[in-house]
C-alpha cells in the first residue's frame, strides 16, 4: 500500500517508516507537519497516511478534516502520544480509520493498517474513558 508517513519527531518517523515497511508499506513521502501531509498527499495520492496528532503548523486533526473533505478515498490513521478515549472519538468522528497510541506502535500498527485497508475501524486498546 501506497503511504506517506507524518510526524515532526525525526526518530520517530523513521520507527514508522520501519514498521510500515514491514507491513507491506511502500512509502512515498514523508512531512513533519500537517501542512506539508497535505501537500505531499495531494502530489502522490497515497492510499494510506499515519498522522501525528501533534505536530507543529498545524497538527493531526485538522489536517485529517481536510483530507477527508478533498481526498476521502485517503485511509488515514493517527498516531498519538494521548490514550484517552476523548481523542479517540473525535479521530472517528472526523472518519480517519485508525486511532494508535505511540507507545503501542510497535505491536499495533500492523493491525492498524490491515483493518483500516479492509475499510474497517481501529482502536488502540488501551484507550481509557
Amino acid at each position: 500500500m501506497r503511504t506517506i508517513i507524518v510526524d515532526d519527531d525525526a526518530g520517530i518517523r523513521e520507527a514508522l517508516r520501519l514498521l510500515a515497511k514491514a507491513n507491506g508499506a511502500e512509502v512515498l513521502a514523508e512531512a513533519d507537519n500537517g501542512r506539508a501531509a497535505i501537500e505531499q498527499a495531494e502530489r502522490y495520492r497515497p492510499q494510506l497516511i499515519l498522522l501525528d496528532v501533534s505536530m507543529p503548523v498545524m497538527g493531526g486533526f485538522p489536517a485529517a478534516r481536510y483530507l477527508r473533505k478533498h481526498i476521502p478515498e485517503l485511509r488515514i490513521i493517527l498516531i498519538s502520544q494521548w490514550n484517552q478515549r476523548a481523542y479517540a472519538d473525535e479521530a472517528l468522528q472526523i472518519g480517519v480509520g485508525g486511532y494508535v497510541v505511540k507507545g503501542s506502535v510497535a505491536t499495533e500498527l500492523g493491525p492498524a493498517m490491515d483493518a483500516v485497508m479492509e475499510g474497517e475501524t481501529f482502536v488502540s486498546p488501551c484507550i481509557s474513558d
